[in-house]
């Protein structure tokens, strides 16, 4: 115990300390661990993440093969603890696919590390529409059932109620937040968990397996409690224990959900195989028959018909023994059958008063006032409104000559159907354009072969290339949508801004013009000594300096015009001398000769005294100021008179101390603005022309400040004008506002500016020519064929924006322009036309009016080839 060296323990040293709680700091680091972890590996095998990629209820990322191998190989038991590891009271887990959602992402270009199962870096998930890169750091969430991840940003400020890239519509209870660590983010999702559990659905919103009909015809009276209590716990987990039971004894597997799906899909094949069976059974093969070679009295009973009768030879309305719709007559469209389904008569569609009978349908002659009875024949294609009176008319009351029919109905099957007019029928041409099955020619004054099958092959080949340009046109509208959004939503953000600005430039305004008031208020107590008296002397001084300013001035004139009048006239000489020297004397003109001598006789004379450098030098020396010679000294002979005993008077403050000259000069101040207020003393008459320094500088303050405050409010008004502004429909235009775009056409360049004006630009020489400023939406019907390029305006409503009050145009109106749109998957300026004079039409392709309704009616648009 003593003297060996050792030494005795404290309990200090023999007991541990306890642990102590993480700080903030810490915990932040092993979050962020765990995510980086999660965001890259599976959390069932532990290995990295690999496309396709599934998520459970949690939001944790699993790879599909994973669960899939799980599930298969019973080990059902390590999900669930998997996914309920963290709270086992939560009862929610993987018993099927159903219970996961595949997460659809965008990958990074130029990631390569997609689907290494060598490389812990998974790929590098992005958002489609804000770029971020999805992972640690970043708040991510999916939607159920489409699985299309985003960041949690860009949902919450779009603030959609469908996918932004499948459409499919979504609920915010739906939008599951990938490997969340907030716990009202955990909250949030066990909870919905629950809930679906209760309502007997899984994750992927399916019906949960086992919550069908199939459970209850297993439960008795006698065990409805236990039943009960089995059906709280298994809502989730997949069928019945009697199910599992049965399905694990047959199949082998311990998974109960796996045993029940394969044990479902043993008893669909056995049906198949018993129908197949049945369907080798020569006795009942026997009572139907594969083939019409042999049908009258040889044939089954099954299937043996009966002739048509010879009177109805024409036309026939007898429906089949299947229940189907009567034959319709040559002509006619399946909208319009059901006008025609009865086998005796037949009653004129706009006309139901006049009654025909059935013979008279197609016999080539005119029956009904609205050619209803014709639509096979070109009988009645002289209908219309602008059709004159005959005498038939009287007998149905004048009603209104309007065929009732669209035209004569071709099948072309394999291609579009379509209506072509009653006067192309029997017309000897094939209209292969509407007709493509030559039926409009049934009468055969021409042969049409029927050439469907490859006008058809090269329109769906067409309509392919259309549709996929269309998808991208709409994708590019969409990316238009949200641009315009991010925008609108900078211009309210800067609206908010802007409030504040103001509140606190007024506030400036306000104290300027309180600091400016007390500095004048100031500047009128201040003693103003009146200026001094000038002498006689200075008064003369005065006068002379102002004479001798202004004959300085003359003398600097007058030498800028001796020296130009110098040059001059050395100029002359020289064009005179060489004409002496240029001239031929032989050539008899008396005038150039008198001309020459009188030059000669110029030149003889004695040049008059020009001047030399030291005149020119007296004469700088003359043109200085006085500030810079130093002849006179002009500040000495205008010095005011002498002070007086009252000009001293005022000097009294300089013999007090410091401390009591401020003291003395602060109290005569406040009684002199005291008494200049109350009227008893005149306010200082000083320069009015001039004011003090402290004075201008207060209100150079004010000014800027009250600049400052109308510069806010002019662009808050700027910008609630602009918020108030039509953008078209989804705000899509506000993402184009001021981008230009051009076409080349002849002498002349045409550009349009969105929402802003269109030009007329020379190519040669010449000013631009506003064509118009942009005034507001309109649309307009449209009925023109679309060219095989694609860039044709087709027929229907299309968007158009006015441009007018452009430059005027000479005897006539100022110029507009009227913009008619089409969807295309760029800008792009087709045609220009002048229907008028300085009235312009241009017809422009723009993502910009793409909408979902363009590809759901692709008849919306002439596609004739």
């Amino acid at each position: 115990m003593g003297n060996d060296g050792g030494s005795i323990p404290t309990r200090r040293e023999l007991v541990r300390e306890a642990a102590k709680d993480l700080n903030t700091t810490q915990v932040k680091e092993v979050q962020k661990e765990q995510q980086e972890h999660g965001w890259v590996t599976c959390a069932l095998s532990q290995r990295p993440l690999s496309t396709p990629v599934v998520s459970d209820w949690s939001g944790k990322l699993f790879n599909k093969d994973a669960v899939l191998e799980s599930l298969i190989a019973g080990t059902g038991d390590k999900l669930e603890a998997e996914t309920s590891k963290e709270k086992q009271e939560d009862d929610v887990r993987i018993g099927s696919l159903r219970d996961v959602v595949e997460v659809k992402y965008r990958v990074e270009e130029g990631d390569d590390s997609k689907n290494n199962e060598n490389s812990r870096s998974a790929p590098r998930w992005v958002c489609p529409i804000t770029n971020k890169t999805l992972g640690p750091g970043v708040k991510a969430v999916y939607l159920v059932p489409c699985g299309h991840a985003f960041a949690e940003s860009a949902l919450k400020e779009l603030s959609a109620e469908a996918c932004l890239q499948c459409d499919e519509p979504f609920s915010a209870e739906n939008i599951v937040s990938i490997l969340p660590i907030a716990p009202a983010d955990k909250l949030r999702l066990k909870e919905r968990a629950l809930r679906l559990k209760e309502q007997g659905l899984t994750h992927s919103l399916k019906k949960a397996p086992g919550s069908g009909k199939k459970r209850k015809k297993d439960k008795t009276s006698h065990d409805v409690p236990k039943m009960q209590a089995e059906e709280s716990d298994q809502k989730l987990e997949g069928p019945l224990p009697i199910e599992d039971k049965t399905a694990t004894t047959v199949t082998g597997i311990r998974n109960a959900g796996t045993a029940s799906l394969t044990a479902r899909v043993l008893a669909e094949e056995q049906n198949r195989n018993k129908r197949r069976k049945m369907g080798n059974n020569e006795n009942i093969k026997g009572l139907f028959s594969s083939s019409t070679e042999h049908q009258g009295k040889e044939s089954d009973f099954m299937t043996r018909g009966f002739s048509i009768p010879a009177g109805a030879r024409r036309y026939s309305a007898v429906a089949s023994a299947a229940g189907t719709d009567a034959p319709r007559p040559r002509g006619v469209g399946p909208e319009f059958g059901k006008f025609y389904k009865a086998t005796d008569s037949f009653k004129c569609i706009s006309n139901p008063s006049v009654t025909l009978d059935i013979a008279k349908l197609n016999d080539d002659f005119c029956d009904c006032p609205d050619g209803s009875d014709e639509p096979g024949t070109s009988a009645c294609s002289y209908l219309s409104d602008f059709s004159p009176s005959t005498l038939s008319d009287v007998s149905i009351n004048n009603s209104a000559k309007t065929l009732a029919l669209p035209g004569f109905y071709c099948k072309n099957k394999g291609h579009q159907p379509s209506y072509v007019p009653f006067l192309s029928v029997n017309d000897g041409v094939c209209d292969y354009d509407l007709c493509c099955d030559g039926s409009d020619e049934w009468a055969k004054v021409v042969s049409c072969e029927n050439k469907c099958k490859e006008i058809g092959k090269e329109w769906k080949k067409n309509e392919e290339m259309r549709q996929k340009v269309l998808g991208a046109a709409q994708k590019k509208r969409k990316e238009l949508v949200a641009d315009a959004g991010k925008r609108r939503k900078e211009v309210e953000d800067r609206l908010q801004s802007l409030r504040t600005e103001i509140e606190g430039a007024e506030v400036k305004v306000k104290a300027a013009q309180a600091t400016l008031a007390e500095v004048e208020r100031q500047e009128r107590g201040k003693v103003i000594k009146a200026p001094g008296k000038a002498s006689k002397v200075g008064v003369l001084a005065g006068l002379a300096k102002e004479r001798i300013e202004e004959l300085r001035t003359s003398l600097t004139d007058v030498r800028f015009q001796r020296d130009s009048a110098k040059s001059r006239l050395a100029e002359l000489e020289t064009v005179l001398s060489t004409f002496k020297e240029e001239y031929n004397p032989n050539f008899n003109d008396e005038g150039v000769k008198r001309a020459v001598r009188s030059w000669e006789e110029f030149a003889a004379r004695e040049k008059p005294w020009e001047g030399d450098d030291a005149h020119d030098r007296d004469l700088d020396e003359i043109s200085k100021p006085d500030s810079e010679s130093g002849a006179i000294k002009w500040e000495e002979w205008e010095q005011p008179e002498e002070d007086s005993d009252v000009t001293v008077l005022y000097k009294i403050e300089e013999y007090l101390p410091v401390p009591v000259r401020h003291w003395v000069d602060k109290k005569l101040r406040d009684l002199r603005l005291l008494l200049i207020e109350n009227g008893i003393l005149a306010p200082s008459r000083g320069d009015p022309d001039s004011e003090s320094k402290a004075v201008s500088d207060a209100r150079s303050s004010l000014k800027a400040a009250e600049d400052g405050l109308n510069d806010h409010k002019n662009e808050l008004t700027g910008h609630e004008d602009d918020l108030k502004k039509d953008y078209g429909l989804d705000d899509v235009f506000r993402a184009l506002r001021g981008q230009c775009v051009s076409k080349d056409s002849g002498e002349y360049t045409y550009e349009l500016c969105w929402m802003e004006q269109t030009k007329q630009k020379p190519k040669k020489r010449g000013g631009d020519t506003g064509m118009g400023n942009f005034v507001r939406f309109d649309t307009i019907m449209v009925d023109d064929e679309v060219p095989a390029d694609g860039k044709g305006l087709g027929l229907g409503e299309r968007v158009a924006l006015r441009y007018e009050n452009g430059q005027h145009c000479w005897n006539g109106p100022n110029r507009s322009t009227l913009v008619v749109l089409a969807c295309a998957e760029k800008d792009e300026i087709w045609k220009i036309t002048e229907e008028e004079k300085c009235v312009y039409r241009m017809e422009v392709g723009t993502p910009a009016v793409c909408s979902a309704s363009s590809a759901a009616k692709p008849g919306a648009v002439k596609d004739e080839l």
